[in-house]
């Protein structure tokens, strides 16, 4: 097409949608003009920056969601139930299609952790086909935790353009930076922020202890390596702000999360990596039993003690312990809830379908407030048994849980090559963080409601998304047998190349 008629096709459309905005304002509504208004901006901002509009948007939304947490995640213009999870899925769908029209490229790698995801959407998208009719809008509510994983292909298209994957990086960075800092002060004081940060009349952030575990954790991960390759002092400084954040804090998924990053370090023998780990365990041993002994509180009172208890709460399965500690009165009761929970919906799947699962918007808690509330009348709102595995299973069946145990089959492969990479102490080894916090986030969701809501799924899908774009890039690079056994190029081969 010439340039001339671009730019008359340009300017017609321009002035179509001008006479369209004035005609809207004309008549007293401004939605047209502001959505014309914010894609202006946002084009305007894509061209002086260079990162496509669609990963400015997904950079932002990925902040939000770290640090306004259950608040942002809520968050929407009056009159217009479009959340910032949607909007971002949205926008960078349409711009995927349209790229792929473009370059004549699809949107999707050719590889095992790709297909495998592609599968488990498709499996889920056939399941949602049969439910709608009978849920309605329940069972799209419950499908959103298989269409955010729409981020992780939009994160591969990011991850490979250099300005859009240091904005996602930037982006991440400043989360992981705030997450801790604020889950804390929304702890102590939750009272300010839902009435002093409120946007639409929703309070910008409300912090979920579950979700916000999760990140502290990748966080931790995430600043840990990149004092590993750079010795500079205030990424330790951040991780184990992090750091301090899960062992202060009050999930218990977030402690389990933070053994199986350590975990993964440990397999993987990256013990430059595993030494400063090691410092901040002790260092906060020695803090929390000083704390203890200044405080002249009784033992069972002080942080110490809590953070004794909440390990061993985990292994109480039975209920069968008493907890001193005045925080952890609930534990023994909440390990309880979710037992029973979970043996009701395997038991339930099991009975009446175990290949193809009981549906979206099926109640998930019909089966379990029928045993745990039997004589009470308790309004329960919850739809998700608390383990995102569990979650699948229930919903589609061994059918939808088969690709997902794949994908974490696939997860640890990459994983454990990275990790060798970080120890051998090789170019690509910084990878190894994206990899890490993937892991941390995923095992806080095998202990609460994460993945199921945009709080946690969007950050999880992007970052793996990111992890598995630079894991192709890590074999991209390795030399092909041909290539080794031909040896170094001479320096004419490199310059015709």
């Amino acid at each position: 097409m010439e340039i001339a008629l671009k730019q008359r096709l340009v300017i017609a459309g321009a002035l179509v949608a001008a006479l369209a905005a004035g005609w809207q304002i004309a008549n007293g509504s401004m939605m047209f003009a502001a959505v014309l208004a914010g894609l202006l901006a946002l084009w305007t901002a894509g061209r002086v920056s260079g990162v496509p509009g669609d990963a400015l948007v997904g950079g932002m939304v990925l902040t939000g969601y770290l640090v306004g947490n259950r608040g942002f995640a809520q968050l929407h213009p009056p009159n217009l139930p479009l959340l910032p999870g949607e909007l971002a899925l949205g926008l960078g769908l349409v711009v995927a299609v349209w790229r792929a029209a473009r370059t004549k490229s699809l949107p999707v790698k050719r590889d095992a952790l790709n297909f495998v995801l592609l599968g488990w959407v498709a499996v889920g998208a056939a399941r949602l086909r049969f439910d709608f009719p009978m849920f309605g809008f329940m069972s799209l509510r419950d499908f959103a935790m298989v269409y955010y994983a729409g981020f992780f292909f939009l994160a591969l298209g990011w991850a490979v353009e250099p300005a859009a994957r240091r904005w996602i990086e930037r982006c991440l960075t400043a989360g992981f930076a705030l997450v801790a800092p604020v889950a804390s002060a929304f702890e102590l004081w939750p009272d300010f922020f839902v009435a002093h940060t409120t946007v639409f009349d929703v309070p910008l952030i409300f912090v979920k202890s579950d979700a916000a575990g999760g990140f502290m954790v990748a966080g931790a991960a995430w600043f840990l390596i990149r004092y590993q390759r750079s010795a500079r002092w205030w990424w330790l400084t951040l991780a184990a702000v992090n750091f301090a954040g899960v062992i202060l804090g009050n999930s218990r998924g977030a402690l389990a999360a933070l053994a199986v990053v350590i975990g993964w370090i440990a397999i993987c023998r990256v013990w430059r990596l595993l030494r400063p780990v090691a410092v901040m365990l002790a260092v906060s041993a020695v803090v929390l039993m000083v704390a203890a002994v200044i405080s002249r509180r009784p033992w069972p009172q002080t942080t110490a003690y809590r953070l004794y208890e909440s390990v061993a709460s985990m292994t109480d399965l039975q209920g069968a312990k008493h907890y001193e500690s005045p925080e952890l009165g609930d534990k023994s009761d909440n390990n309880q809830f979710r037992l029973i929970w979970w043996r009701a919906v395997f038991a339930e799947t099991l009975t009446k379908s175990p290949w193809l699962g009981l549906g979206f918007g099926y109640d998930l808690a019909d089966q379990f407030m029928r045993v745990y509330y039997a004589e009470g009348s308790e309004e329960f709102a919850a739809r998700s048994p608390h383990n995102f595995v569990l979650t699948v299973f229930a919903r589609m069946g061994a059918v939808g849980l088969a690709p997902l145990l794949l994908m974490l089959g696939l997860m640890a492969r990459q994983t454990w090559t990275v990790g060798r990479c970080a120890a051998s102490g090789g170019e690509n080894g910084g990878r190894f963080a994206s990899w890490l916090a993937v892991w941390g986030i995923f095992t806080s969701a095998c202990f609460g409601v994460v993945l199921e809501g945009p709080m946690g799924a969007v950050v999880f899908w992007t970052l793996l998304g990111v992890a598995a774009a630079s894991s192709t890039d890590q074999e991209a690079e390795k030399p092909t047998i041909a290539e080794k056994a031909a040896g170094p190029a001479l320096p004419s081969e490199v310059a015709s190349v």
